[in-house]
């Protein structure tokens, strides 16, 4: 029955990310909002949904292990298995405020909830702190990222195309969670059958079903051309998963948090960052020998994992 529901919701995923990549992308330039900024909201909402459901669930259920793992994991895996298969496709570009403003805001927002969770609880108050900067952040995106010059003709948009273009990207949507959904139960199923703990759970298979929806928009995107969509979906899609979803579920329930995802996991987790910064910075781009290094990384973290290296 997993191997079912793995094909199904790959199969939702990639049907998922078509629609929303070139929905939303129809959508940016109808109202003049710069694709970057499409992915770093629209997008990265859609795609991150599938953690957020985790996560939600698995804290309501007494599984913080599991909502903590399946966050730590995500971001790891969107940073480094997403936009490193995403680059052997095609180098991808790197749009300068994104790399002066919205990396640096990310991993900010990282030091933060390494900070908070270092005594190995997430509280409701350090929950708070870490929405209360998402909201900020989306506040500033949505006030002073327009394209400039560009004020839409309201009376003149072809509305039937407008309407066309939402459904696509809201089709897209639920294809992603629908499939993000179904592959994470066919994931369980089989971790259930080889014994292995929540915490591993999800850090692999439950990051890795939830980072479907990333590593999909992102290809799609990347092999459109569409690199602001692509760079500012894992952007984004982490930022949503640190700062929102961290930030709502402690407000529901304090989470616990393993020793090891502070000791280990954490810090990778911040290196990876570091690593992208450092590759945006130097060669304004991701290209095929750094989505490589990036694929090593976390082939070297999931190795980890298994026999603790580090």
């Amino acid at each position: 029955m997993y191997i079912f529901y793995l094909l199904a919701g790959v199969f939702f995923l990639y049907l998922g990310a078509n629609l929303l990549v070139e929905g939303s992308s129809a959508i940016a330039l109808k109202f003049g909002v710069q694709k970057m900024i499409i992915g770093l909201t629209v997008v990265a909402l859609g795609t991150s949904m599938p953690e957020f459901v985790v996560s939600l669930f698995g804290v309501l259920e007494g599984s913080d292990s599991v909502s903590v793992g399946n966050i730590v994991g995500s971001n790891i895996a969107n940073l480094l298995l997403v936009l490193g298969a995403s680059a052997l496709f095609q180098p991808i570009t790197s749009n300068p405020r994104s790399l002066k403003f919205d990396l640096p805001v990310l991993m900010t927002v990282i030091v933060f909830f390494m900070i908070f969770c270092a005594n190995g609880i997430l509280s409701r108050w350090e929950g708070i702190v870490l929405l209360i900067m998402f909201l900020i952040y989306m506040g500033y995106l949505i006030k002073n990222r327009k394209v400039e010059g560009y004020e839409p003709d309201m009376e003149n948009i072809d509305r039937e195309h407008l309407a066309k273009n939402i459904i696509l990207s809201v089709l897209g949507i639920i294809g992603l969670v629908a499939g993000g959904n179904l592959t994470v139960r066919g994931g369980v199923m089989l971790a259930n059958i080889l014994g292995v703990s929540e915490l591993t759970i999800g850090l692999t298979i439950i990051a890795l079903g939830t980072s479907l929806p990333e590593l999909f928009t992102s290809l799609v995107a990347s092999i459109k051309q569409e690199h602001d969509i692509s760079v500012g979906n894992v952007i984004g899609s982490n930022l949503f998963n640190t700062a929102f979803v961290l930030g709502i579920i402690p407000i529901i329930s304090s989470l616990q948090v393993e020793r090891r995802v502070v000791s280990f996991n954490n810090w990778f987790m911040l290196a990876a960052h570091v690593v992208l910064f450092g590759a945006l910075f130097s060669q304004k781009k991701i290209g095929r020998k750094t989505g490589i290094l990036l694929l090593l990384l976390y082939a070297f973290f999931i190795i980890n994992l298994r026999f603790k290296i580090l």
